[in-house]
């Protein structure tokens, strides 16, 4: 298992952004339930956008900023009387003015969050069309993990699948989907498209070779899946393991379906916007098609050591492939 993977110790907090839109307040009651179960402290942040607030010289600007931060607090701290009163955790609130996913990001490193959650959409949803969601520009910068909850609580009984490629953050994933679910089984799937399959078939390859070159592919890949199961540790909470073969994204979806799963855990590994725009990522594509909640953990940087030239291109590496 992950050595670095989060721990939830007396303190622990978890963040939840919050822009009062009915999705963000179905994630203060996920996130409400995971930190009752877990013992976990609860803060809510709210960010109001600049232009909300703006700043000039003119006649009571300074005073009509207090009033739109007290607004803001006290519906924060409604919010959290209520959460305290239903689900016994300790809540805090904290407002700040700025770009939601940088503020949200700097919040959770100044507290230390074990966990930041969000809800999948805005309040402003012809600007999110353009601009991106808050959920997708997070994810790029934030260290902890990130729950999108899209559902108000959870099932009676959670089912977690696990979208594994066999790298560092499908380690830290399956780490984190075990300790922030302790009592779900778990469900790994891994998508495979054969390499050269298209080649081969234009350069005239027979079916049948084609179906044996297809089948020894899949089957390599259940060998690997079984040993990244092992690796991980969690072998005895499996609950199933399968290879499919398509387009990732949909693959995904139809093995959480398959599976019941409540939560479908992806390792993320914080492509800049640029190539998020430019050619998609596995979660992006997933998160917009889904009615499932998604944890996305991104793998630990390199510790130092090493040349530094070496660890620059590790980094690189890490945080512009594909997810």
């Amino acid at each position: 298992m992950a050595q670095d993977a989060i721990t939830f110790e007396p303190g622990t907090r978890i963040l939840v952004g919050i822009d009062f839109s009915p999705a963000a307040m179905n994630a203060v009651w996920r996130a409400g339930h995971l930190a009752r179960a877990r013992g976990a402290e609860l803060e809510l942040v709210h960010v109001i956008p600049p232009g909300d607030v703006p700043v000039y010289r003119g006649p009571g600007w300074e005073a009509n900023r207090r009033r739109v931060v007290a607004r803001a607090a006290g519906r924060l701290r409604s919010i959290a009387s209520e959460a305290e009163g239903r689900l016994d955790v300790p809540v805090a609130v904290h407002v700040a003015i700025g770009t939601a996913h940088a503020e949200i990001a700097a919040r959770a490193d100044t507290t230390s969050a074990a966990l930041v959650v969000v809800g999948p959409h805005g309040e402003r949803p012809v600007r999110d069309m353009f601009l991106g969601e808050t959920a997708q520009r997070l994810r790029r910068m934030l260290r902890a993990p990130l729950l999108i909850a899209r559902n108000r609580s959870a099932p009676r009984q959670e089912h977690a699948l696990i979208a594994v490629d066999f790298d560092a953050g499908s380690l830290e994933a399956a780490s984190t989907a075990a300790i922030l679910f302790p009592d779900a089984p778990l469900h790994f799937v891994h998508v495979r498209n054969p390499l050269f399959e298209g080649r081969l078939s234009f350069a005239g390859v027979d079916m049948q070779a084609m179906r044996t070159y297809r089948n020894e592919t899949l089957l390599e890949a259940s060998r690997e899946l079984d040993d990244f199961i092992r690796r991980t540790g969690l072998h005895a909470r499996r609950a199933s393991a399968a290879v499919k073969r398509g387009h990732i994204a949909a693959c995904i979806r139809e093995a959480a379906a398959e599976a019941g799963a409540s939560v479908v855990a992806l390792g993320a590994k914080g492509k800049s916007r640029f190539e998020a725009n430019l050619v998609g990522s596995v979660s992006g594509d997933f998160m917009s098609g889904t009615g499932h909640d998604v944890l996305l953990v991104k793998a630990p940087r390199p510790s130092w050591g090493g040349r530094p030239h070496e660890l620059r291109s590790r980094d690189i590496e890490a945080d512009n492939a594909a997810a």
